[in-house]
């Protein structure tokens, strides 16, 4: 009798197992919570995206097919955070900008999706990317010496792009996708962030991913509202330090000559060469208080030498090719909006104007750069420097000279991050 009921109740549980399930994948569909198919997009509903930038390689992946964008912004969370897609400054030839920069990646990342975003422009009535600004970070090309040089994985992403390194089409792409988009439907984790998401709208401080790749930050006007900008310096500053403290100091390997980023960035210079795409390169506009760090921790002598290593590079680069030199602009120094002073601790009021923290700068700072780029001349600034084999050596002279009258204005701040570097190494 019970094996009779069991097999009476039994297409039933799988009935409404099943539609249970397709309710919950279509309510994830709808919603959307990482931005991955835009079926609906509703102001007040899911327009916002809390749980989108924590999926990022993901998420930028498939959204960038979809774009299908003339313009790109590279390189990880100062780029995401500093670059705005939507920024006026953009030509018209840019248009749609899409900013693929990825939080915590490097070189090999950055080149393995533009390899994916000009595979996806390839086809008849793509759109083919014709402007991309890259923002290179002194830390991705720091290497061991002494240690055998391994090339950096690009991690698990890396199967859901259309080509492999080598350019070969990705078999294992389908699959991926599958599960990718599985994982957004059917499981109760995606379920949950579909609930947050619409209970996340009306909240002005809710963290976002916008359509374009771009992460306005609205999390940290709450962040830095709450505990002042002096706090969330401090803390920054204190694992930058560590960061730095653990890190190598070269930027060359054992022969001497190159390095696993450089390649990289060799590879990306040709891509886009070959491509007939306009590249950019940015050094970013590091606060003060990183490059003390970097100074501090020892790395000083290495970030000249990878200045004057990527103006050789691109130099090198377009003499090979015969062509014009790629635009390489150095935003890094000590000057008025670098240098831009930290509120006392017992200030939460003053809000800083161009940086979140020492590691990342606001939209209106990256805005001041995209308009340098596209329109030097015209630009609201003389901020930054355009490198070439010409000026590296005064510009990093100048640099110098800027940095000793810095320590002498802010003779307090130097003291505090020393005593902090201080005290991380004796506890090593």
């Amino acid at each position: 009798m019970r094996y009779l009921n069991m097999r009476r109740y039994l297409p039933l549980w799988l009935f409404v197992t099943s539609a249970l399930l397709l309710a919950v994948a279509g309510f994830n569909l709808i919603v959307d919570p990482y931005g991955l198919f835009r079926v609906v997009d509703e102001p007040g509903f899911n327009a916002i995206k809390p749980k989108a930038g924590v999926h990022g390689a993901t998420v930028k992946a498939y959204q960038v097919l979809r774009v299908s964008p003339h313009g790109l912004v590279l390189g990880n969370s100062r780029a995401e955070v500093g670059f705005d897609p939507q920024h006026a400054a953009w030509p018209t030839k840019s248009h749609p900008v899409f900013n693929l920069a990825l939080p915590g990646t490097g070189t090999a990342t950055t080149l393995r999706y533009l390899q994916h975003a000009l595979e996806s422009g390839a086809g008849a009535g793509a759109g083919k990317p014709e402007v991309v600004v890259w923002g290179i970070d002194f830390m991705d090309f720091l290497v061991d010496a002494g240690e055998p040089i391994r090339a950096k994985a690009v991690g698990a992403e890396g199967g859901r792009l259309l080509v492999n390194p080598d350019g070969s089409r990705n078999p294992g792409r389908v699959l991926q996708q599958v599960r990718d988009y599985g994982e957004a439907t059917f499981t109760l984790g995606a379920f949950l962030d579909s609930v947050q998401t619409i209970g996340s709208q009306r909240n002005p401080y809710s963290a976002d991913l916008t359509p374009l790749g771009f992460n306005p930050m609205r999390d940290y006007l709450k962040i830095t509202a709450d505990e002042g900008y002096w706090a969330v310096f401090r803390q920054r500053d204190v694992e930058n330090i560590k960061a730095y403290l653990r890190r190598p100091k070269d930027i060359f390997d054992a022969a001497g000559r190159s390095s696993p980023a450089l390649d990289d960035l060799r590879q990306v210079l040709r891509l886009c060469r070959q491509h007939g795409i306009a590249l950019k390169l940015v050094i970013y506009p590091y606060h003060a208080h990183l490059l003390e760090i970097i100074r501090i921790t020892g790395h000083w002598p290495a970030f000249e030498a990878w200045k004057r290593a990527v103006v050789h590079i691109v130099a090198e680069e377009a003499r090979t090719a015969g062509g014009a030199s790629i635009p390489l602009w150095d935003f890094s120094g000590f000057n008025e909006l670098t240098s831009e002073a930290v509120p006392p601790k017992s200030d939460r009021q003053t809000k800083m104007r161009w940086y979140w923290e020492a590691g990342h700068f606001k939209r209106e700072l990256g805005d001041l750069i995209l308009e340098r780029l596209f329109d030097p001349t015209e630009a609201k600034t003389g901020f930054g420097v355009l490198l070439d084999t010409s000026n590296v050596e005064q510009q990093i002279a100048a640099i110098q000279a800027q940095e000793v009258n810095y320590r002498r204005v802010f003779s307090q701040d130097i003291e505090e991050l020393e005593h902090f570097a201080a005290g991380l190494q004796s506890r090593k």
